[in-house]
């Protein structure tokens, strides 16, 4: 007959500390695995500069141009007082070449606004004074330009609409434009593709 001190088996208390052991020994070389793993792995590579937002290009502060894009900007949301009637002249004519001299001219560029009811008008006189570019140019534009619809100056038809640049990023442009919107039509902000299909040309501050 076999006695209790006669039992050769480890007893039931002493059992988990050999399984505490080998839990230790496997989780000390997981953690060392992980580790080397994650040393040994190369970095996640930088995101190529293309796919990075480009700047946005702003106006310089206490430059004409941040006066001019301050003037436009005050002016957000302003509607025409009757068809074609607006604050920007007593004439009651398409008002959008006139709201934007009228920045310029608040701004303190030499301009009289109100002999520019007519977009093409502001081109020309860039041309002359040498600060217009045309639709092959659009690069140069800067915030505080105004920028020219259609397809050239000679007639309302070719040449109609402009507006105010606030800002560029990369090949989008964000003016401020008179005369567009809803009924009544109004001061906006509006973005564009910078684009000769949109612009026949832009005008800097003469």
């Amino acid at each position: 007959m076999t006695q209790r001190g006669d039992r050769t088996d480890e007893p039931d208390a002493h059992r988990p500390r050999g399984r505490t052991r080998v839990l230790g020994v496997v989780t000390i070389v997981s953690v060392a695995l992980a580790t080397a793993v994650a040393v040994l792995a190369p970095s996640p590579p930088e995101p190529p500069p293309g796919d990075r937002a480009p700047p946005v290009i702003k106006a310089d502060p206490g430059t004409v141009r941040a006066e001019i894009v301050t003037a436009a900007r005050t002016e957000l949301g302003t509607e025409e007082t009757g068809k074609n009637c607006h604050e920007y002249s007593e004439q009651c004519v398409p008002w959008c070449s006139l709201f934007a001299m009228s920045t310029w001219e608040r701004a303190g560029v030499d301009v009289e606004h109100e002999e520019f009811a007519f977009t093409g008008d502001v081109y020309s006189t860039g041309r002359t004074k040498g600060t217009a570019y045309d639709s092959g140019q659009l690069d140069n534009v800067r915030p505080g330009d105004v920028l020219l619809f259609g397809s050239g100056p000679a007639t309302p038809q070719s040449s109609r609409h402009i507006g105010v640049v606030e800002k560029i990023r990369g090949e989008t442009v964000t003016l401020i434009e008179g005369n567009t919107g809803d009924d009544p039509d109004r001061v906006m902000r509006k973005r564009h593709e910078l684009n000769e299909n949109t612009f026949y040309g832009g005008v800097h501050p003469w």
